[in-house]
């Protein structure tokens, strides 16, 4: 019982986390660089941030077994990344 409800703390620790970090990647847009984000750029935003930090934590703690998983991952982020780009220029000249 006590696994559990350590569980659920953490559990509700990362989405407490992950909520403010949502909040605050888009108020600095939005007042840092005048530039409203869509939740799809902020949740990709989230996800680089997210990336980066795993990969440094794995090259410090030398755990390579899941830096291959993180490394896999930039794969589709980067072809995300290039799908949004066009889709936003597409938008855009309409």
């Amino acid at each position: 019982m006590e696994m559990f409800i350590a569980l659920i703390a953490i559990l509700g620790m990362g989405v407490f986390y992950a909520l403010l970090v949502y909040y605050l990647v888009c108020l600095i847009s939005k007042k840092a660089f005048k530039y409203t984000l869509t939740k799809v750029e902020t949740i990709e935003i989230l996800v680089w941030l997210a990336i980066v930090f795993f990969s440094i934590v794995m090259i410090i703690k030398q755990n390579w077994n899941l830096f291959l998983p993180v490394v896999f991952l930039l794969f589709p982020m980067i072809n995300l990344r290039r799908s949004n780009r066009k889709y936003r220029e597409m938008e855009n000249h309409e």
